[in-house]
């Protein structure tokens, strides 16, 4: 039987009301305090399966193909059905399930409690305080027939408590519950919106997979109630306010002067990291615009670390190294050896290490860079052989929005969000029981991507400039004037997008 696109175009738009209704369903029982303790696992795990599920038909339908979000999307959602199997398979006990129901105040505490300079003004301090003891109490009393104190400790240190295993990961959990192969193309999934060269939006093995998730997607919820609601008629529903409207219009000319920006540096310089840096910006914020619009907002929660994590690390490998060319060598070594090991492909970390050694001539020894350099952020390996983490580099980062005069200071607003992000994006039960307010506003995301975007641009605008004085030539006078003007494009349109977050009475 010969496949028929429009059909199936048809078919995603009926599936996509089934799954915003069920979510919709679902997370209002989770709103009902009352009703604590009577949801199902089934219940928990299908309201972030289904918050990814629809998001990712969102993706597919409005050809969101290349976005590091789609990616992330693709990979909580193969965490989310680990979890389900495993419960369908008798691996997750009702112990366990009780264990869940108390964890959240664990999680929010170990995220929380770095933020005690302005705890005071974002949350009830002695309120978590008491949550997490409580919490911690019920662990022991429940866990302590069985495990020693260290044990139980190492648990509730964990993202994921109510499973009992500090040394288990979601990779693992994956293969264990769906197949190795799909913990391969999960490995992928984490690299890729970890941070990069920044160039998985042109892979084209890794967005091969993408039919494999729709069709997991579609066997998993197929068999939803139908729903009068369809995903063309929602989405019309939401454009036709002229505001909508308007923030999107916004959204392109930002993404258009981005893409103009990638275009000029390949001109100059071929493939690079800055063009496609910015190509991956470009299609992130493409996608979480519609997000946003869509009322989708734990996605656009979700995927502020990745923007984040992209920026932070672009400033420290591009801007900070400059011009230090090996940097970005090893960066480069390191996703490519990295995409072997998650294929399960030999590699060789040899070339890696000769341009290590070019920095640091003094070094340390070939094994001690290997450890280090297969790290997460083993492209950050110093002459020590020590690595910065991807946290510490965003912390870094965002001193330059420090603002000691505010009550808040802006830095720690983009940090807290951060945390709350990284809390939101892994299948741990957490949006179920989560407050609301962990995901509900995000419109300080949306600020701070075009805070960090700006700070970017003038980065390599001093820097080129600089280069301009030093070296006494115009060469890159056409990069330099398509920055300068760029910068001030994004401030009016940033300035046009807070007025419209502002306006009260609108949530868009």
């Amino acid at each position: 039987m010969d496949f028929n696109a429009k059909e199936f175009i048809t078919q995603l738009d009926l599936f996509w009301g089934q799954l915003f209704t069920y979510n919709h369903i679902l997370m209002k029982r989770s709103e009902n305090e009352k009703q604590f303790g009577s949801e199902t696992f089934t219940d928990v795990i299908d309201f972030y399966l289904t918050s990814q599920a629809q998001c990712f038909i969102k993706d597919f339908l409005l050809q969101h193909i290349g976005s590091t979000g789609m990616l992330l999307t693709a990979r909580c959602f193969l965490e989310g059905l680990a979890l389900k199997r495993m419960y369908e398979n008798g691996k997750i006990s009702d112990l366990q399930i009780e264990l869940l129901r108390h964890q959240v105040h664990i999680i929010e505490y170990n995220y929380y409690k770095e933020f005690d300079d302005i705890a005071d003004k974002i949350l009830l301090v002695e309120k978590l305080e008491k949550d997490k003891d409580d919490a911690i109490k019920f662990f022991q009393k429940k866990l302590s027939d069985k495990y020693s104190e260290k044990f139980i400790n190492n648990i509730t240190k964990t993202n994921k408590p109510f499973l009992c295993d500090p040394h288990t990961n979601f990779r693992k959990l994956v293969g264990e519950n769906l197949g190795e192969e799909y913990a391969k193309i999960y490995g992928l999934y984490s690299q890729a919106i970890h941070p990069s060269v920044n160039d998985f939006y042109m892979n084209e093995g890794i967005w091969q997979t993408i039919p494999e998730i729709l069709l997991l997607i579609l066997e998993e919820y197929m068999s939803l109630p139908q729903s009068q609601l369809t995903f063309n008629f929602y989405s019309a529903s939401i454009y036709a306010s002229d505001i909508a409207r308007k923030y999107e219009d916004l959204v392109r000319q930002e993404c258009k002067i981005l893409i103009d920006i990638s275009t000029v540096f390949n001109n100059f310089f071929d493939k690079n990291y800055t063009s496609d840096t910015f190509m991956s910006i470009n299609l992130l914020i493409s996608e979480m615009c519609t997000d946003k619009l869509l009322g989708l907002c734990e996605q656009v929660k979700s995927k502020w670390k990745i923007a984040l994590d992209m920026f932070s690390s672009f400033y420290k490998c591009y801007i900070t190294y400059f011009p230090h060319e090996e940097h970005f060598k090893l960066l480069e070594e390191h996703e490519r050896v990295q995409i072997k090991r998650n294929l399960g492909q030999a590699y060789s970390t040899e070339r890696a290490y000769s341009f290590y050694k070019t920095l640091y001539p003094n070094g340390v020894s070939q094994e001690a860079f290997e450890k280090s350099f297969l790290a997460i952020s083993g492209y950050t390996v110093n002459e020590k052989g020590k690595t910065k983490n991807i946290t510490n580099i965003v912390k870094d980062f965002i001193t330059k929005f420090s603002n000691p005069t505010a009550k808040v200071s802006f830095d720690r607003s983009m940090l807290l969000d951060y945390v709350e992000s990284q809390m939101l994006s892994h299948a741990n039960g957490y949006m179920w029981y989560a407050n609301r307010g962990a995901w509900g506003d995000v419109n300080n995301i949306i600020i701070g991507m075009d805070m960090c975007l700006m700070f970017i641009l003038e980065s390599i605008l001093a820097m080129f400039n600089a280069h301009k004085t030093i070296e006494e030539t115009d060469y890159y006078k056409p990069i330099i004037n398509l920055v300068r003007n760029s910068v001030k494009r994004i401030k009016t349109i940033c300035d046009e997008k807070i007025k419209i977050l502002g306006v009260p009475g609108i949530v868009i």
